[in-house]
């Protein structure tokens, strides 16, 4: 009996010896910028963690998938995400946001300032009018910044002329130290050549679709002349580190 609660005592206190390792390790944590590209069957969505910990989750897919991805990153105490982003209001881009709002605390909302309309959208705005929250809406040039990560918008621009093929879908330029990365998501090739004026080098381009060459204009292409490019036809999750 003696030898089973020594035993039972060994593993209880190594057990909270790893406990105390993975915390330990997840507060003091390299300060680098995180940036993962989640590999969904539906939907899109990007997760960001800044340097001093800040979590931005930009999208969340068509369903509960992104749950699972970010069960994954973070920490099993923590419960928060401080930026919540959404580019339009297709399902694919916010229909796994009602469940994130439901299981996690959320600091701020922030959406394009020209939405359309969608299910998806009407039970989004439901749960967060539930959690007090309220969306934050943003125009081409505005900028925001959340620890030393840079943020500024090139999309929607309300002097636009749109018609069925351009959406006011939501555009970011990201920037932390020499490194920028752009968010096209969604908009048409003639939306994208609008934005030459806006943007210069860049380091990672993301596309919402296949990246196919319909789909993209060659004249915003060769003017970023991205190092990396990324779609939604990946086979994984793709994760970049910043110093």
């Amino acid at each position: 009996m003696k030898k089973r609660y020594i035993l039972i005592s060994i593993l209880v206190l190594l057990s909270l010896f790893g406990l105390t390792l993975y915390i330990v390790r997840s507060v003091h944590r390299e300060p680098v910028f995180e940036l993962h590209f989640f590999y969904l069957n539906r939907g899109r969505a990007i997760f960001l963690k800044t340097p001093q910990g800040k979590t931005v989750l930009i999208d969340g897919g068509q369903n509960s998938e992104v749950i699972r991805e970010l069960t994954k990153l973070l920490p099993f105490y923590r419960r928060r995400i401080d930026y919540l982003i959404f580019t339009s209001a297709n399902a694919k881009n916010i229909g796994g946001l009602s469940e994130v709002v439901e299981r996690y605390e959320v600091g701020k909302v922030y959406g394009p300032m020209l939405l359309g309309t969608s299910t998806a959208l009407f039970a989004f705005e439901k749960v967060l009018s539930k959690k007090s929250l309220y969306i934050e809406r943003l125009e081409k040039g505005d900028e925001f910044e959340i620890d030393e990560v840079q943020f500024e918008v090139l999309f929607p621009d309300l002097k636009y002329k749109y018609n069925k093929s351009s959406l006011p879908e939501l555009v970011l330029k990201i920037m932390f130290k020499d490194k920028t990365v752009l968010l096209l998501g969604d908009v048409s090739p003639t939306i994208q050549k609008s934005l030459i004026a806006d943007v210069g080098r860049v380091d990672i381009v993301e596309f919402a679709h296949a990246a196919a060459k319909s789909r993209i204009s060659p004249a915003l292409l060769g003017h970023i002349t991205p190092r990396i490019t990324v779609s939604s036809k990946r086979e994984k999750t793709l994760k970049f580190e910043f110093r």
